[in-house]
């Protein structure tokens, strides 16, 4: 009989979330900021609070059967704080402006944050936040002005990802009722390929390109370390020697061989045959390896292929271009 009706029960449960996410898009549209009020909160008993209505109907009831004043006025005290707790519930909520990013990016198999900027007139304690399917993070107070909290998103595969209306939930005061509200800020994640390092036993790639090619003593995606300089004003921080500068050396800059005028084009097909998400996971090793390094490089997917360069905007352009491949049949 389960069997049977665990079917039936999921096909309803799919059609009344379809339509009520429907319903939501029209009540609370997508923005770039919302406001809470009214217009956008929720509010129910919860567990508890149910338990609670049924007890002081319960003992109104009582009271009027038996006449008994002393229970009547208790009912009415526990109805008067059932209303009061109502209230605060709501207003809990009410009035916090919020403002998000619409991208966020990371790697796969690790926890993305995207940061929520808060505005709340007046102190709030207890928010909870989670986007669909994700973890819930929890808030145990809200300051009075401004603030930015990080709701995390976990993906396992590289690709592009919506992650949903964010739910922002309480159960203040006294968990007699949940107050929650789901907004949509049409926030985008980039998921990028997993760096997975690899050994230079594990393939024969030697570096693509007729300007230069991996030195033979070299490890694959590191640069041969040269000697220690003096910091120049304008080198990038990546490059400073930070265990010399601890031990009060000063503040000294990594030189390389292959920084000496050459060019490497990383290649999809001089990766180790291990599949394709595998080969992806190499390249992702190797671009954040050169990047780190100061390294100019092209990447070359296929027939899709990315110039040799270097810097911050090259390297992001990098690991969007290994998140949203498709090997072409």
């Amino acid at each position: 009989m389960a069997t049977f009706v665990s079917p039936i029960k999921g096909f309803f449960s799919r059609i009344i979330n379809k339509r009520f996410n429907r319903w939501l898009k029209r009540r609370i549209p997508p923005a770039s900021q919302h406001k809470l009020s009214n217009r956008n909160i929720f509010i129910m008993p919860s567990r508890f609070g149910f338990v609670y209505l049924i007890f002081v109907v319960l003992l109104f009831l009582l009271a009027t059967n038996y006449q008994n004043n002393a229970i009547m006025l208790l009912s009415y005290l526990m109805a008067s704080v059932f209303i009061t707790t109502m209230m605060h519930s709501f207003f809990n909520l009410s009035g916090i402006a919020l403002s998000a990013d619409k991208k966020a990016a990371g790697y796969a198999n690790t926890q993305i944050a995207f940061p929520i900027q808060i505005s709340s007139p007046n102190k709030r304690v207890n928010l909870n936040f989670c986007f669909d399917d994700q973890q819930a993070f929890h808030l145990p107070q809200v300051i009075q002005g401004e603030q930015t909290v990080y709701v995390s998103c976990h993906y396992e595969n590289r690709g592009i990802y919506s992650p949903g209306r964010l739910k922002i939930w309480s159960e203040y005061s006294l968990g007699l009722f949940i107050t929650w509200t789901r907004i949509d800020f049409e926030q985008q994640c980039t998921v990028y390929p997993e760096t997975t390092p690899f050994s230079k036993s594990n393939s024969n790639f030697t570096g693509s390109g007729k300007e230069n090619s991996f030195l033979e003593n070299s490890k694959p995606g590191i640069d041969d370390f040269f000697e220690l300089k003096r910091h120049i004003p304008g080198e990038p921080f990546s490059r400073i020697a930070w265990k010399q500068f601890a031990r009060g050396q000063g503040r000294l800059t990594k030189h390389y061989h292959q920084q000496q005028g050459t060019t490497c084009w990383l290649k999809l097909d001089d990766m180790p045959d291990h599949g394709i998400e595998k080969q992806l996971q190499y390249l992702c090793f190797l671009v954040n390896e050169y990047n780190h390094a100061g390294q100019v490089f092209g990447l070359a997917l296929g027939q899709d292929n990315i110039a040799p360069s270097q810097g911050e905007y090259h390297f992001k352009q990098c690991l969007v271009a290994l998140a949203i491949y498709t090997k072409l049949p």
